[in-house]
């Protein structure tokens, strides 16, 4: 059996696609259904909710149906019929998840818009666009006489697509084919794009050997002020501000989010825990292993420029201060564990509020700090015969893509601990590195881990007087999104929401604000006038001493061996 979809762009204004889906029935009953989910971003969308116009035919007369579920829809047919359904889908979201459709680009994740045919997703299934004239279309599916074949479902929702007028160039890395697609423009320079990607993708070929794949698509969509990205299996796509490229710090960002996509070609399109493949697209597909998934890929993203020549190894640094400055600065870190974070992805990350900080932690910030400290026991405890390298390489080895993944309860721990004892380390028992800091709160000890290699930390207070709150300015009034759970605001009962508009009588705005702070000291006591539910209140704080605010990664001088391991660790030497 083969299920063949048409995908109408004949009214782009309207932001909706037509879909027409056709295949041989072999039963009195056919379900259709779509996913309330797609594979990389772990939260129920419900994608259900922008189809319209649901009609179908079974050998060209109107067949009866009736909506069974929220995602699903029944069809009447005969044994040995022709099906032929037809409906259409609102797209005008503009994220890598989802689906867009304007005058200028139709994008789409197939997740989004195309319906299973449940019991047959095993089948062969094609895709075609019918594009408006002079457009082209780009996925990483390969194409025959105009149809795009996948081999099953999951390769054709795991393969999104790009169709209009975008620029598209190529690059090779040992013969295949990379194609970076471009829609939009801004102040990006395509041709250093092109050269900072192959140099992305050889450095983390030579991490793990050769690359999976024949061929690979760049999706790059480029809107103001925008960010994100979503792995697939040999093509990805990245959501980026268009004038993001300069100066050169904000560079910087695409080619993290470039690296950090990248390297899930290997970390979850290939390496993952059982429960992340095959999928069920009805619900949540719970797993205690996001932290390996995202964290570990957080930890490489960055990693991989140094290795790549994109950035120095003192601007590593910086960023990895940079991480480690944020997430100390998180009461939740003393709450939730990585686990625990991984486990609730469905219902915390994706949607935050003004208490997340105060009760969780990202399983990507602090993963990639787990990832960091692992590394660097490895490298401690085997004298630098073995790395976290070594860790994802076995894990690549292990579990193909066409087989099961690593066991959820027992995580990497396993190949952790093989690739000590291959290392020659005397002690290969990570027990309580998973314990503590994977299935724990334990503070992060970052000390013993950058000595190892030859570092230290320098913390530096910020100097200034602190009431803990995060503010924004919204529509002239300066408003507080979040209070730490932790600070003097809090303790003085001020809430997120509330209007901030005095100062000890004296009308403040932001800066304002921020000036008379500095004047202040530890200690000293102040009065806030704020509108709460326009009611006025006023509420007394007891400023404290502001938490470090900044860290310096500083090299220890003269530790020669220390210096020999932080540039193996950071991939300077041959």
């Amino acid at each position: 059996m083969t299920l063949s979809y048409t995908i109408a762009i004949d009214a782009p204004h309207t932001h909706c696609y037509g879909v027409t889906i056709e295949c041989s029935v072999d039963a009195h009953q056919v379900t259709l259904r779509l996913p309330t989910w797609t594979p990389g971003s772990y939260m129920i969308r419900e994608f259900a909710r922008h189809v319209q116009q649901f009609v179908a035919w079974c050998d060209g007369e109107p067949a009866r149906w009736h909506k069974v579920a929220k995602d699903s829809w029944s069809i009447d047919v005969r044994p040995g019929a022709l099906l032929r359904v037809q409906y259409r889908v609102y797209a005008f979201d503009l994220t890598v998840r989802t689906a867009h459709l304007d005058d200028s680009h139709g994008f789409f994740n197939p997740a989004c818009i195309c319906m299973a045919l449940v019991g047959h997703e095993s089948a062969t299934h094609r895709l075609r666009v019918e594009a408006p004239a002079g457009w082209r279309v780009t996925t990483g599916l390969d194409a025959v006489d105009g149809w795009f074949s996948a081999s099953d479902y999951d390769e054709l929702i795991d393969s999104p697509f790009e169709c209009g007028t975008h620029r598209l160039v190529q690059f090779e890395v040992d013969g295949r084919p990379h194609e970076i697609a471009l829609w939009g423009t801004g102040n990006e320079d395509i041709d250093r794009i092109v050269a900072d990607s192959r140099r992305i993708v050889l450095a983390a070929r030579d991490m793990f050997g050769g690359l999976p794949y024949r061929r690979y698509v760049f999706i790059v969509l480029l809107a103001d002020g925008l960010y994100g990205g979503l792995e697939h299996r040999n093509s990805v796509v990245n959501l980026y501000d268009r004038w993001g490229f300069q100066p050169e710090r904000r560079y910087e960002r695409f080619l993290g989010l470039t690296s950090h996509e990248f390297f899930h070609v290997w970390n979850v399109k290939r390496i993952r825990p059982r429960p992340l493949g095959p999928f069920d697209y009805r619900g949540e597909n719970y797993t205690r292993q996001l932290w390996v998934m995202e964290g570990i890929t957080s930890y490489y993203d960055n990693l991989l420029l140094v290795r790549a020549g994109l950035i120095t190894p003192a601007r590593y640094l910086e960023l990895l201060a940079e991480d480690i400055v944020k997430h100390e600065a998180l009461p939740g870190k003393d709450l939730q564990s990585l686990t625990e974070s991984s486990f609730d992805a469905w219902i915390k990350y994706y949607r935050p509020d003004e208490h997340s900080g105060n009760s969780s932690v990202s399983y990507y910030l602090k993963g990639s700090l787990a990832a960091l400290l692992l590394d660097l026991l490895i490298r401690h405890r085997t004298a630098g015969r073995r790395s976290l390298d070594d860790v994802m390489r076995l894990l690549f080895e292990r579990y193909p893509v066409t087989g099961p993944g690593f066991d959820d309860a027992l995580g990497i721990r396993p190949e952790v601990e093989q690739v000590l004892a291959a290392g020659g380390a005397a002690d290969c028992d990570v027990g309580a590195f998973f314990s503590d800091v994977i299935a724990g709160c334990a503070p992060l000890n970052y000390g013993a881990a950058f000595a190892s290699v030859g570092l230290w930390l320098e913390w530096s207070q910020a100097g200034h007087a602190w009431h803990g709150m995060t503010l924004k300015t919204q529509h002239g009034r300066l408003v507080v999104q979040s209070v730490r759970s932790d600070a003097p605001a809090a303790l003085a009962g001020i809430y997120a929401g509330d209007e901030l508009i005095a100062l000890d009588d004296v009308r403040i705005d932001d800066e304002r604000l921020r000036a008379r702070l500095g004047e202040r000291r530890a200690g000293q006591r102040v009065t806030f006038s704020l509108f709460r539910r326009d009611t006025l209140l006023h509420r007394v704080v007891e400023l404290g001493a502001a938490p470090a605010e900044r860290l310096r990664l500083a090299p220890v001088v003269g530790a020669i061996a220390d210096d020999a391991d932080r540039a193996a660790w950071l991939g300077l030497t041959d």
